[in-house]
């Protein structure tokens, strides 16, 4: 398997680590090289979060890395990170 990032979930981190950066720099470093790593995590187990039954028939799934949720859709041999977020953070805005 191969992981593919959207250029979506690329500017959802750099949103991510910008906000806390305002308040603590080094914390946005920790966080930045967190969520960088999480999707490896995934290599073994692709099917590890729960489906989003909304998206069907795609398969698309849900991930939490700490206070954070790696939105990921398995394509072929490929795991395509498609956004990222705060678990506080409010989705009803976004579009897949």
């Amino acid at each position: 398997m191969t992981i593919r990032w959207s250029p979506e979930a690329r500017d959802d981190v750099d949103r991510l680590v910008d906000f806390i950066a305002a308040y603590d720099p080094r914390l946005a470093d920790d966080i930045e090289q967190q969520l960088s790593r999480a999707p490896k995590k995934l290599l073994h187990f692709p099917r590890r979060g729960p489906r989003l039954g909304e998206f069907a028939p795609r398969e698309i799934r849900e991930y939490h890395v700490e206070n954070y949720v790696l939105r990921y859709e398995l394509v072929g041999s490929d795991i395509v990170v498609m956004r990222l977020f705060h678990a506080r953070e409010d989705r009803s805005e976004v579009i897949e």
